[in-house]
């Protein structure tokens, strides 16, 4: 799972390209009737999406410190 991980995060198109070659045979095959700029939408679309998931998944997660609370100060201005 880890490889995988890693190949997808270098090329996360490559996941996108795959699904999206698919569409194009299923129009030659009459399975989905849609003119060549349909497909053209639909094929960019899907690189576009699975390109993003990809790296949201792929992705390291980066933890945030929370900020320190500030010092609170007395009446008087003396810092408790």
């Amino acid at each position: 799972m880890q490889n995988l991980k890693l190949l997808l995060q270098r090329e996360p198109a490559a996941l996108g390209s795959l699904v999206a070659s698919i569409f194009p045979v299923l129009v030659l095959l009459r399975v989905v009737q849609i003119d060549e700029a349909g497909v053209a939408a639909i094929v960019v679309a899907i690189n576009t999406i699975a390109g993003f998931v990809v790296r949201l998944m792929a992705a390291p997660v980066v933890r945030v410190p929370a900020p320190a609370p500030a010092p609170s100060r007395a009446p008087d201005g003396l810092v408790v």
